[in-house]
Order: C-alpha cells, then structure tokens, then sequence
C-alpha cells in the first residue's frame, strides 16, 4: 500500500467563493493526511476538480476542466501510485451518472465533498493516509482575505435556480464554528472576512441572526474589514440596516442581488420584491449608511421576459444608480420550475439584451466612479506593481468581483490598510495617492 506521503495533488476550484470554501477544506483535509502539495495539475498526482453546476456556461467550462486534467493526468507518466483524476462538486452531484457514463476516464468522482472525502477517496485508491483534519488551507497563500461561508444549501426555491436540487434547504452553521474558522483566517494574516451563503441575509441559529453573528466577528483582533455578499434583498430587514449604520469594521457595502424588476418576471421566478420595493431598500440604504455601495446581479432572457418587462427592468437601472452590476444570460436547468416553460426568449435577444443592459450599467458604473474623485478612501493593498505603484481594493470593492485601486505611494506594505485621495476613475477601477 502506496504512503499519503509519497503522493502529490493539486485542487482546482471552480465556480463561486462558497465552492471555494469547500476546495480550501478538500486541501487542508489532504495536507493534514499527508498528501502533498504540487504547484500545478501537471505536477500532481492526483488532481482534484471542484465542479460548478449553476449554469450551463458553468457546466461547460467544468467539463472543460476535466478534460484538460485528464490530459495533464495522461502528459507524464506516474510513479508507483499513478496519476488520477478526481471529480467532486456540484455538477458531479447532479450528474454523477451521466459523467460516469460520458467520461469513464474520470478516476474517482463523488458529489459535494464532506469531512469524510478524503478517508473514502484513499481507501479507494488504497492509499494509507493519516486521519485528516477539518481544517482550511486556502489555495492561494498570503491573501488579506478569506471567504467565510456561514450556511449550506438554500430554501427560497426560485424557479431557476438548481441550488436546492443540489445542496438541498438552508442549514445554518453554529456560530462557534463560524468564528473558528474567522479566527483561523485571522491567524493566517486575514484583515477582511467576506461573508458568504447562498442567502446570507436569512441566517439564523437559535436566537442569533446575521447582526448578532457579524457583531460576534467583527471582536476577532486582527479583523478590519467585514464584507456582506449575497443578500437576498427580501431578506435585508431593520437589524442588518442597523448594522450597516453602525459602521466600525462592516464596511458600507452590500451585495443585494435583484434578478429583475418587472413584477410578473419577479412573480414567475418566485420572489416577492417588486422594483418599487427595492428602489425603497436602495433609498433606506443610501439615507442611513453613510457612503455605502451597492453591488446586485441580474438576469436577462429569463421564459416569461417580454420586451416590456425588459425595458421595465432597464428602467429600474436607470432609477437605482446601483454601482456595481453583474449579470447572466438565462440558462434552462434541469428539474427546476422554469425548465417546464421551455426557453421561449431566442439566444440571440437574450445577447442582445445583455449587451444593452451591461452598457447602460457601465456608464452609471463610471459616474459613480467619476464622483468619487476627490474623496479619501480606505486601501487594501495587495500587490506591488512597481517601485512606487500598487495594486490593491477600496473598502467599496469586493475581491475578485469588484474594481481594482491603483496607488501610488512609498514604502508600503502588502495586507495593510492605507488611506488614499481618489485622482482618477476608469469604467470598473479607481487610481489615487496615498495621503
């Protein structure tokens, strides 16, 4: 039998910060068994995928994934033990049969991985591995944040969404364990705690709701920073403005995720908000958090959207002066209320609509931006560009999803917290000087 210690992996995440939490728990529960660590796919022996399965432009580059690892699995041949490719993750929970069928070359696959996943991942490839540990190592070292995901699975059922079908209903995670893992972060050099769930908003363990968890968090030393992402805005009630109104270490920032704003599209998706309603969050919001920014996602080409109910929702837009916007093309899935209306709103209509949508978006983007010269902001700086030129986000911008803060300053430090003077703004970005 083939020793953890003498074989080497590599985790390839895909899809979004809560699947990320999960592959950062998949490399510390294989490090702390003995496995270790290559640099990349092709140096591994064993390669692990952490799949996305929201969408189908998700699916598709998953299946991509998998197939450029099997390739590097094939490029150079293995020692004693081989080299495997493993398949875990959403779309290997939803569609475990059909990969098993498709693609046999896969070596190993199981849905979304447990603190089990790697004592059955050894035994079937009798690999004598040392119990593992539920711990998390992230997969890039030294970053000034860290996800913390705060629930698992998701209990609003709309009509689209494959969610539930694949991570079942909410369920909250004690807060104990929720501030273990903030003060894991904290002692790996975390200075911002982004907040994750499917539905952040609706957390609730026993008497402790969202407020009274970020408040628990933001007493962990080292912490300056805490980000609300994915706050399903029918949610967002009086105690999480309130918090937002505190300030201290909760940055003004909040992710609201709209979908739409035309009330019938709304009804059909299976939310209760209407755009007068939200354009009343945004205005209670903007009265009361002083500076806050706000960041939705949207959907274009969903069955029932009309022209009408577009231009609706592009007036929305206009009203709301939202600063930060993503949006996605709908997608029929499988098994979800929608998937029986069949996909009425031809594809090139929904490109279309994306295009007008995500150009408006950006000149009202780029206002914002161009409002903000002049003003003093806080920086996390998080890379050194060049001599006197750094990389890093304002506390108005969340990683990977946001803009970037071009610095000029001397002798920083990468993972400090600077405060800067805006002198320029780009369609997503700001630039500025240290003050």
């Amino acid at each position: 039998m083939v020793s953890s210690r003498d074989i080497s992996f590599h985790v390839i995440s895909l899809g979004c910060a809560k699947n990320q939490v999960d592959s950062e728990r998949v490399n510390g529960a294989m490090l702390s068994s003995g496995f270790l660590p290559a640099p990349s796919g092709e140096e591994a022996d064993i390669i692990i995928i952490n799949t996305c399965g929201f969408i189908e432009k998700a699916k598709e580059e998953s299946i991509s994934v998998i197939f450029d690892a099997l390739r590097d699995r094939d490029g150079r041949p293995g020692g004693e033990f081989g080299r495997r490719a493993v398949v875990i993750g959403c779309l290997s929970q939803r569609y475990r049969d059909a990969l098993l069928a498709e693609i046999p070359e896969i070596d190993y696959l199981e849905g979304i991985p447990d603190d089990s996943f790697v004592e059955r991942m050894s035994r079937h490839f009798g690999i004598a591995a040392e119990p593992p540990r539920n711990v998390r190592a992230p997969l890039v070292p030294g970053l000034a944040y860290d996800y913390i995901k705060i629930s698992e699975g998701c209990s609003n059922n709309c009509s689209y969404c494959a969610i539930p079908l694949i991570r079942g209903p909410r369920g909250d995670y004690h807060p104990d364990l929720i501030l273990s893992d903030a003060m894991a972060a904290a002692a790996r050099g975390a200075r911002e705690l982004v907040i994750v769930a499917q539905d952040t908003a609706a957390y609730r363990h026993g008497d402790i709701g969202l407020p009274g968890l970020v408040r628990k968090l933001a007493g962990i030393d080292g912490i300056e920073w805490i980000r609300l992402m994915y706050c399903h805005p029918d949610h967002v009630d009086e105690g999480i403005i309130a918090l937002l109104e505190e300030g201290g270490r909760v940055v003004p920032y909040i992710d609201l995720p709209f979908q739409h704003a035309s009330a019938s599209v709304l009804a059909s998706m299976g939310r209760r908000g209407s755009a007068a309603a939200y354009l009343d969050l945004l205005g209670r919001l903007r009265e009361r958090v002083r500076g806050i920014r706000v960041r939705s996602t949207f959907m274009v080409g969903y069955p029932t959207e009309g022209d009408g109910d577009f231009e609706e929702l592009l007036d929305f837009l206009q009203q709301a002066r939202i600063d930060r916007v993503g949006a996605f093309i709908y997608s029929p899935e499988e098994g979800t209320p929608a998937w029986k209306m069949a996909d009425p709103v031809p594809a090139r209509v929904k490109k279309r609509r994306f295009h007008r949508l995500m150009t408006m978006q950006r000149d009202i983007s780029t206002t914002s931006l161009e409002a903000m010269i002049g003003n003093r902001v806080r920086v996390l700086v998080e890379e050194r560009l060049e001599d006197g030129t750094w990389a890093g986000r304002s506390e108005y911008d969340a990683p990977e999803v946001d803009g970037v803060f071009f610095l000029t300053g001397k002798d920083l430090r990468v993972n400090s917290i600077v405060t800067a003077r805006v002198t320029g703004a780009f369609e997503y970005d700001l630039a500025g000087v240290v003050s």
